[in-house]
C-alpha cells in the first residue's frame, strides 16, 4: 500500500513566521548596534568633554557651558540639547553591546527556523508495498522492524519504529502526525501496525480505526 504523507502547511509556516520574523529584528538590532547608537558617540564625548573643561574651570559656570554647548552643537549639526544620563558615552557603549547580544541571539532562533522551513518544505515520508521510505533516503521494510514504540504517541503524535537493517545497526523512522499530514499519516501507522506482530507495539495500544485501502498520489 503506497500512501505519502508531505509536511502540514501550518505546522512548516509556523517556522518560517518565526524565522523570518527573529532575523528582521536581529537586522533592526545591527543597525541600531553598527549604526544608530555609535553615530550619537561622537556627540556624547564631546559634551562629556565639555562638561569636564568647564567642571576644572572655577571661573566659569553652568551658563558657559550651556552657551559652548549650543555653539559646538551648531557647527557640528548635532541637536543643542543637553545629553540625558541614559545618552551618555557609557550608555550608548551599554546599548551598543546589548545590540550585539540580540543579534546573536535572535541569529540563533531565526536562522535555524529559516534553515529548517527550506529543508523540510520537501520533504514526505510514504509506506510502500512492504515497508517505510522517506525523502531522506531512510528506508525501511516490514521483516526489519523490532520495534513500534507509541510513548509518544498519544500526546504528540510521534510514533518511533525502531529496526535493525541488512549489517545489524540499529536506526529508527520516525512517523510523525503534527509535523505530516495527520490523516495519511495515521493511516500509515495503522498499516504497520497491521503488519507486524503486536508485541512489537509497546507503550501504546494499536489504533482501532480502519486501514486506508486507498493510494496517494504523490
Amino acid at each position: 500500500m503506497n500512501l505519502r504523507a508531505h509536511p502540514e502547511k501550518i505546522f512548516l509556516l509556523k517556522y518560517l513566521v518565526i524565522g523570518v520574523i527573529c532575523c528582521g529584528f536581529a537586522a533592526y538590532a545591527a543597525y541600531d548596534g553598527f549604526l544608530a547608537y555609535p553615530a550619537e558617540l561622537p556627540r556624547a564625548t564631546a559634551w562629556e568633554k565639555l562638561q569636564t573643561e568647564i567642571e576644572a574651570d572655577p571661573t566659569l559656570d553652568r551658563t558657559e557651558l550651556v552657551a559652548r554647548w549650543k555653539t559646538m552643537a551648531k557647527e557640528n549639526g548635532w541637536s543643542a540639547k543637553q545629553i540625558r544620563k541614559d545618552d551618555t558615552v557609557a550608555a550608548i557603549q551599554n546599548k551598543i553591546y546589548w545590540q550585539y547580544a540580540f543579534i546573536v541571539i535572535l541569529l540563533a532562533i531565526g536562522v535555524p527556523c529559516v534553515v529548517w522551513y527550506f529543508g523540510n518544505r520537501n520533504a514526505w515520508i510514504e509506506s510502500t508495498e512492504d515497508g517505510l521510505r522517506s525523502n531522506s533516503g531512510t528506508e525501511v521494510s516490514l521483516d526489519q522492524i523490532v520495534r513500534f514504540d507509541k510513548k509518544k504517541w498519544e500526546k504528540k503524535g510521534i510514533g518511533v519504529v525502531h529496526f535493525k537493517d541488512q549489517f545489524g545497526s540499529e536506526g529508527t523512522f520516525i512517523l510523525d502526525d503534527l509535523k505530516f499530514d495527520r490523516k495519511i499519516t495515521d493511516e500509515i501507522v495503522r498499516w504497520v501496525e497491521s503488519k507486524i506482530p503486536q508485541e512489537m507495539i509497546v507503550n501504546g495500544s494499536p489504533e482501532t480505526s480502519e486501514i486506508a485501502t486507498e493510494s496517494v498520489e504523490e
